[in-house]
């Protein structure tokens, strides 16, 4: 039997070392309590700002400790079990080494967990008659709901691992694998989104693919223009006297001056790497896409974005089958709302409809030419090639946009695509071990 005493520090919680009021930990636990008021899809479930304090802190801390019980105010009875039974729990060390010192992490399982257990204490308040009686210690007996709690907390805590680890994949995804692209600020404004597209069915697929993808697996070349004062890359003949190697220095006079006038001097080979321009994703849902091929091509659509981010490049996407759909941009500098829409977007469409493949290559060519996605651009283009291609046209197209083609061929073949793209790629195992073995053709 727990004593508890009635009018003792009430305006504080039951951890200790924490200073309840300090501007920090008062802004922390809004933001749990705001996050559980989304989630529960109410504004209030009754749970005070001290509570999530403590429970977001007893994610975050290296090392939460419970304060003297025989100091716990008897307000804080619920608060006390709930900590108490967190800390206990078999799970509890598993999951707080995702959030320990996690800000985001930290408020998404503290909001989770909230709203869940919150939900079991309000049942057992109701059957106990009303929520007074039984803070009060009336109507169902305190070990009962001591063991009640407990087990409330157990079973969430149990659940909670996957929406955890498809939270930080999904962070990982926006920021493509660069920490700190994105400010924490940003995250915990759309903390619910990322929740919720956590919990969607098809992005925890995408997910448990895309932990296979290794983008960089796609060796785009950067495209090179020769220029007198770039980088070395190799040696050639002729008489430009600024980019002479050495060795021709040291000729005689009358074996230079003639290597000079028949242009046949020993020169260096200068080129310089233009910049990356924006990267454009074309991406077949055609029905004989649907399936296994589709959730693959989603998953390395977004391993792409993840690539456009570490190359500091804007990203493009665009689905296909008959008719080209709506265009999705995410800048350079990704922001939340952007890429949350982007994955949303990529998880919703299914693969259904014909295809033409063509109409989408020239599309994405005119968006280059009209300036809505500017300067020199990669399309890459997702598909199990099922379609005749416009060879010339798409050509002339690509041409005009200074823009490279690159094929990723999913368990099929067109060769008219393989004429006419810089890269091209063979998909020939969709398994998770194998996700990204693409064989240049």
């Amino acid at each position: 039997m727990y004593t508890y005493y009635r009018d003792r520090r009430s305006n504080r919680g039951v951890l200790k070392s924490i200073n309840y009021e300090d501007p920090i930990v008062k802004y922390r636990g809004s933001k749990v309590l705001r996050l559980v008021s989304i989630l529960a899809d109410k504004k209030d479930l009754g749970v005070d700002s001290y509570t999530a304090i403590d429970v977001f802190y007893t994610f975050y801390l290296p090392y939460p400790i419970l304060d003297d019980e025989e100091k716990i105010p008897y307000s804080k009875k619920v608060s006390y079990m709930l900590i108490k039974s967190m800390l206990q729990a078999p799970h509890i060390h598993e999951l707080r080494s995702k959030t320990v010192t996690d800000n985001l992490m930290s408020s998404v399982a503290a909001s989770i967990l909230i709203t869940e257990v919150w939900e079991s204490i309000n049942k057992i308040a109701k059957q106990a008659s009303t929520m007074t009686s039984w803070r009060s210690g009336k109507g169902v007996e305190e070990k009962e709901r001591t063991e009640a709690i407990r087990r409330s907390v157990e079973k969430t805590l149990a659940s909670m691992t996957t929406d955890l680890d498809n939270v930080r994949k999904l962070r990982n995804v926006i920021e493509g694998d660069q920490a700190g692209t994105v400010s924490m600020m940003a995250y915990e404004e759309y903390a619910p989104q990322l929740i919720k597209l956590a919990r969607n069915t098809e992005v925890r697929r995408i997910l448990e693919l895309l932990t296979g993808v290794k983008p960089w697996s796609l060796k785009i070349p950067k495209k090179k223009a020769r220029y007198k004062h770039g980088e070395i890359i190799g040696y050639e003949l002729g008489k430009d006297i600024e980019r002479i190697a050495k060795s021709s220095l040291a000729l005689p006079d009358v074996l230079f001056y003639l290597r000079f006038l028949e242009g046949k001097l020993l020169l260096y080979q200068k080129v310089l790497s233009q910049s990356h321009g924006p990267l454009y994703c074309l991406l077949d849902k055609s029905g004989s896409m649907d399936g296994l091929k589709m959730i693959w091509a989603k998953a390395v659509a977004l391993s792409l974005y993840m690539r456009a981010v570490r190359e500091h490049r804007e990203f493009y996407f665009r689905f296909f089958d008959s008719i080209p759909y709506p265009l999705a941009r995410v800048d350079r500098k990704p922001r939340v709302k952007q890429v949350l829409k982007l994955i949303e977007y990529i998880a919703r469409v299914k693969g259904s409809g014909g295809t033409d493949i063509s109409r989408a290559i020239i599309l994405a060519t005119n968006d280059i030419r009209s300036g809505i996605v500017r300067d020199v651009s990669d399309i890459v283009l997702i598909t199990d090639g099922v379609d005749r291609i416009a060879e010339q046209l798409v050509s002339y197209n690509l041409k005009r946009s200074n823009a490279r083609l690159v094929t990723v061929m999913v368990l099929g073949d067109n060769k008219s695509l393989k004429r006419i793209s810089t890269k091209y790629f063979t998909v020939t195992k969709l398994s998770k071990e194998d996700m990204l073995q693409v064989v240049e053709a």
